[in-house]
């Protein structure tokens, strides 16, 4: 015989046949294929031989093997509500709600993929809005979006001759082992408005980020001046800028700051993998054409914290502020 299966409908349908036309149990076992002892459990358990109804057995069944189930992990509504927090406050992917959790040695056990399959099956239960809504999966870290490649289009940076090469920075800057190696750039808001200067250590991915009016050299200039400037000597020990016109003043810059300024080759953002990278965390609270001059100088100073309380996989699911800063973050 068969490895043990379930009965089916159509089996009980057999039986109920078999129970209305007179036929033994041993002949409406060989009929369905199963043993007498199987065929009789499921009678007496569903009416006996003069009540037995096939619709009631499957009906029966079908709750059974409901209650029987392990309860999915996201029905908990604890644990539900705190995934949805991570998403829409904190901005986390799934990825790193896990880590996380996983790090600060949380009741709440969960997989990534757990949180996947939440989200797309049935949007971690939250009701969408209106007909054809995306939901959660909106709100995702990536969106499914393409990236543009540098060069490819009106590209007019990479027009420094004569600079500081990337390729002369100290081994402590290209292996990551020692803070203060730094890589800056802008993000730019409406043309013509402010922008943003990003600075991002190599070491712990900390961000220092400020809006400026402009993105004119000498205003670029000023405000690295002033984020790097708050910081111990031994924090600030190279700069990596892009290449943009807005770094013009990097002399002055390394001057003031008694550092060293480096440049990357011509259209190789991949060289300042670090600050591309976070600048693409930052386009996620201010897409291309936002206009920076209507976020407040708190709303900005929020966004940048929540990016370095953010836990990271490649910090072991720590923070930036926690490698950087030494600060403890603690889920709540």
């Amino acid at each position: 015989m068969s490895p043990y299966t379930h009965l089916t409908l159509k089996d009980r349908e057999s039986i109920l046949l078999g129970i209305s036309t007179g036929k033994t149990l041993d002949t409406i076992a060989k009929e369905i294929g199963r043993s007498k002892s199987t065929v009789s459990r499921e009678i007496a358990r569903n009416g006996g031989w003069r009540s037995y109804s096939a619709a009631t057995a499957q009906d029966r069944y079908r709750r059974v093997r409901l209650a029987s189930r392990r309860p999915r992990i996201l029905d908990r509504p604890g644990t539900r509500d705190a995934v949805i927090r991570y998403i829409t406050v904190l901005h986390w992917s799934p990825e790193q709600i896990a880590g996380r959790l996983s790090l600060e040695g949380s009741p709440i056990r969960i997989s990534y993929s757990t949180i996947y399959r939440g989200i797309y099956l049935d949007n971690l239960g939250v009701p969408l809005k209106s007909h054809g809504a995306r939901g959660l999966p909106r709100l995702l870290r990536h969106r499914g979006k393409t990236r543009k490649i540098k060069g490819t289009i009106n590209e007019r940076r990479g027009r420094f001759n004569d600079v500081p090469s990337i390729h002369d920075r100290p081994r402590s800057a290209e292996n990551r082992s020692w803070f203060g190696h730094w890589e800056g750039d802008t993000v730019r808001g409406k043309t013509g408005h402010s922008a943003l200067v990003t600075l991002v250590d190599r070491k712990s991915r900390y961000l220092l980020s400020k809006r400026t009016a402009n993105a004119k050299a000498d205003t670029v200039r000023d405000v690295m001046i002033e984020l790097l400037g708050a910081l111990p000597a031994n924090r600030v020990r190279t700069v990596t800028p892009d290449r943009g016109t807005e770094f013009a003043r990097y002399r002055e810059l390394a001057e003031r700051l008694n550092t060293k300024v480096f440049f990357p080759d011509p259209h190789a953002p991949q060289q300042r993998g670090t600050n591309e990278n976070t600048n693409g965390l930052i386009r996620e609270y201010f897409p291309k054409n936002t206009d920076l001059d209507l976020q407040s100088d708190q709303e900005i100073e929020t966004y940048i914290e929540q990016l370095n309380n953010r836990p990271r996989k490649v910090l072991g699911w720590k923070t930036s502020s926690e490698v950087f800063m030494g600060k403890k973050l603690h889920l709540s």
